[in-house]
């Protein structure tokens, strides 16, 4: 009997692991864990489709014609404008057009013609394709496929099913731009630099750079680092519905420093500027619904382990609650919280010029901060406390035979587990039961009664409530709960 040998399904070429070379991955070992090939091979379908659904404005380069419509429309709407941030505005936007009038000129030129080549070496499995990451729920799978100056990645995300198809161009050209100071409050613009740098900032050179696919962001960022910006397009996003133009910007003349000294400084400011960073965080990597009334801040585990002492003072302060998921953590303020938060950045004169900058230039997030700001808010308090010695925020629920507990609700059970281990952790006794397709972590109310932390905390909500409700039985019933509760006694 012969050795069987595992061979590479048809429609691909040499499939192998990565390793760094330069700027550039080359071929390591041969991928031969037969998921990872059938991954693989996923991505390479979706960036044949994506290809073939985008031809026509990717052959005649109308993606970038569009683009640079829409920001010679702004400069003629803002031309008679004489406000500072939107004067410094008119020289980044005119930068970003001269810089993709070159592009358009390359693209025809040089990249689409790459780009077909490296098409036509998959259809006759010519090309090699890298591999590197895993798919295993915590880490991107990214196929990666070369020509000259084109390099494509195909990245599957770790923690959904949604691929990103990165085109990065090489020998593009950049510029520099030079940007005047235009903010009144100089702490401001350093809390403001510091939400980038936490969020989606990165380093290049010891120096603060920002790689990013919105106009908007592009030109706030821009004004964030007054000095010399070089300005510089990195690549093509074949997204499902678009195709996006990618820019990465340099503060040449600003120093970038650890984001561990950054948190411990965040952790120091006042209130005010601590909204102020906030700011460009959620513009970042945060959702803002107007629907909803909430303003949320997604991020990672291991960014959560940084940005801890921080989330502490959101949720102590700010009035936002704390959400573990599998793969993330969502930190958002919801109501009334939201609301004065979004009117809050409006009356900072620098925060609020931003914002309207950023909206004027299509930030549907900026949009919905302005939008969201309008909302009428209840004047009644939040049913939430926050737990002394976590970040985790509870409901405070009177039952109907008036007593007292403290809940909250996740859809995962990992989830609920990870907030029972912090409760726990924190000395407090904790119970959970399942309800409506969901997991419910309880403190009872003889546990809260008899802690000497949580018991002061939920009386001074029913003392709030019941000064707030209008509604006699109501009243009469929050009442009932604070004697159960033994909140009149001094002892």
């Amino acid at each position: 009997m012969g050795v069987e040998v595992k061979t590479q399904p048809v429609g691909l070429g040499r499939i192998c692991w990565g390793v760094k070379r330069g700027k550039r991955f080359v071929c390591g070992e041969p991928v031969t864990d037969e998921a990872v090939i059938e991954e693989v091979k996923g991505l390479v379908e979706e960036l044949r489709g994506r290809v073939k659904k985008h031809r026509n404005k990717l052959e005649d380069a109308s993606f970038i014609d569009g683009l640079i419509n829409l920001l010679e429309q702004w400069l003629e709407e803002h031309k008679n404008d004489r406000g500072r941030k939107v004067r410094e505005a008119r020289k980044v936007v005119g930068k970003m057009i001269e810089l993709l009038r070159k592009l358009k000129k390359k693209w025809i030129e040089k990249y689409w013609r790459q780009l077909l080549e490296l098409m036509d070496l998959l259809e006759k499995n010519a090309t090699e394709i890298i591999v590197t990451g895993r798919n295993n729920g915590e880490e991107s799978l990214v196929a990666h496929i070369y020509n000259k100056d084109v390099a494509v990645a195909i990245d599957k995300a770790a923690t959904s099913e949604s691929i990103i198809i990165w085109l990065s161009l090489s020998r593009s050209e950049g510029d520099d731009v030079k940007i005047s100071s235009t903010f009144s409050n100089e702490e401001i613009l350093r809390t403001v630099q510091y939400g980038w740098e936490l969020t989606d900032g990165g380093i290049n050179r010891k120096h603060p750079a920002m790689g990013t696919s919105q106009p908007w962001q592009t030109v706030l960022w821009s004004l964030t680092y007054p000095g010399e910006i070089h300005m510089l397009i990195s690549g093509i996003g074949i997204n499902e519905d678009e195709i996006s133009v990618k820019w990465y910007l340099t503060a040449n003349d600003h120093e970038a420093k650890p984001r561990e000294e950054i948190v411990e400084e965040i952790k120091k400011l006042d209130i005010e500027s601590l909204k102020a960073f906030l700011a460009p965080a959620i513009w970042g990597d945060g959702n803002v619904s107007v629907d909803k009334k909430s303003i949320k801040l997604i991020m990672g585990l291991a960014k959560y382990e940084l940005w801890l002492g921080i989330i502490e003072r959101m949720i102590n302060e700010l009035g936002f609650a704390m959400y573990p998921k599998d793969y993330i953590v969502e930190i958002e303020a919801c109501s009334s919280n939201a609301v004065k938060l979004a009117r809050d950045w409006l009356a900072m004169r620098d925060v609020k010029e931003l914002i309207e900058l950023g909206s004027d230039l299509g930030g549907e997030k900026l949009k919905r901060i302005i939008e969201l700001a309008s909302k009428e808010i209840k004047k009644l308090g939040s049913s939430s406390i926050n737990i002394p010695g976590t970040i985790i925020s509870m409901t405070v629920n009177v039952r109907s035979d008036c007593r007292v507990e403290l809940r909250t609700k996740r859809k995962s059970e990992n989830e609920a587990l990870r907030i029972i281990e912090e409760l726990r952790r924190a000395g407090y006794e904790v119970t959970k039961y399942v309800k409506s397709e969901g997991h419910v972590v309880l403190i009872t109310h003889a546990n809260i009664r008899d802690n000497p932390k949580l018991k002061p905390l939920v009386c001074g909500k029913l003392s709030e409530w019941l000064n707030e409700k209008k509604d006699e039985r109501m009243k009469k019933r929050i009442a009932t709960a604070m004697q159960n509760l033994k909140c009149f006694n001094n002892a």
